[in-house]
């Protein structure tokens, strides 16, 4: 019988290998400048992805 958490196990490894990825890229050519912009886009594409694209479209043209 399936877990029904492991879709959302598996998924959150691939969260986790990424962000791991970014911060061994960061450190190794030390471009330390590129962390904030790196975190930023993570949680932008997090929230397009849950939320859904309509509500951060919405935000843009507002103009927030």
């Amino acid at each position: 019988m399936k877990n029904i958490l492991d879709p959302v196990k598996g998924m959150f490894g691939k969260v986790l290998h990424i962000l791991k990825e970014m911060a061994y890229l960061v450190k190794r050519h030390k471009l330390y400048f590129l962390a904030p912009i790196f975190f930023v886009l993570a949680v932008l594409a997090f929230l397009v992805y849950y939320i859904g694209p309509g509500v951060i479209i919405s935000f843009i043209y507002a103009g927030i």
